[in-house]
């Protein structure tokens, strides 16, 4: 059987080209001014030197690129080495002040202790084989008073219920006909992205409380959670092309959440 961390790779590095251009277009949309606000109102505070940040899964580099331009010492990493180079490519492009990015996976990263102030991350969690090894590593990697914010959602209960309802079906015959044809929304791909997220544990988890509990359990304090900062800030930026399944009863949320956390 091919190694899980090799089919998430491989998936993600076929969509790391395509994916690095919707980034770019946020970065030149109102929705960058957005998340630069929140960005400012979540740092914290560390006197007269930088905020050492780190964007976990950075993908294109979205959120690395605000953090330095906040004045953030900023590292981004992704397991992605498609994705590292879309990031380093950007950053020629678009003059951003110098970001350090890195090819690593975020459940056994090789930063010394203590060695951020600020760690962000967005739909990644999701995506990795042991998110519990993860939120290990941003305690370990923070120093005190530094602060952990994650963006994600039950993304593989939502794609096993897309199959199930026949949601995925429909929306894969309607493919061809669609004006929205991306390497993400192809059919092989989204087989390829579901039968992955099957596999995953963390779909079988209720999320945000499975996160919650973990981040408690290891020691963060002051944790949170919001279920809405994310769809206010990209409201109006990012359309339903294909169909959703509708929410039952008793099901996960499926909105993306943000949990956050403080070291004390």
């Amino acid at each position: 059987m091919e190694k899980m961390e090799t089919r998430i790779d491989n998936y993600w590095s076929l969509r790391a080209e395509e994916f690095s251009r919707f980034r770019l277009l946020d970065l030149a949309s109102p929705m960058r001014t957005a998340w630069t606000k929140f960005f400012r109102q979540e740092l914290p505070q560390r006197g007269d030197r930088p905020i050492r940040a780190l964007d976990c899964g950075t993908g294109a580099g979205f959120f690395a690129f605000m953090l330095a331009e906040l004045g953030c010492e900023t590292t981004g990493i992704d397991y992605s080495h498609d994705m590292v180079q879309q990031a380093e490519q950007n950053a020629k492009l678009l003059h951003y002040p110098p970001v350090t990015f890195l090819q690593m996976d975020a459940q056994e990263m090789t930063f010394s202790d203590e060695s951020f102030d600020f760690i962000v991350s967005r739909n990644m969690t999701w995506t990795v084989p042991a998110p519990e090894k993860v939120y290990q590593q941003w305690f370990r990697l923070l120093a005190p008073g530094g602060v952990v914010i994650n963006f994600d959602a039950n993304y593989g209960h939502m794609f096993r219920r897309q199959d199930d309802s026949g949601v995925t079906e429909r929306n894969n015959a309607a493919w061809e006909k669609s004006d929205f044809k991306t390497i993400g929304t192809r059919p092989d791909m989204i087989r390829e992205r579901n039968d992955i997220t099957r596999e995953l544990s963390i779909t079988q988890q209720v999320r945000p409380q499975w996160d919650v509990d973990l981040m408690l359990q290891l020691g963060f304090d002051r944790v949170s959670v919001d279920m809405r900062v994310a769809g206010d800030i990209t409201a109006g930026f990012y359309g339903g092309a294909f169909e959703m399944p509708k929410k039952e009863a008793g099901e996960p949320d499926h909105r993306i959440f943000c949990v956050k956390g403080v070291k004390l």
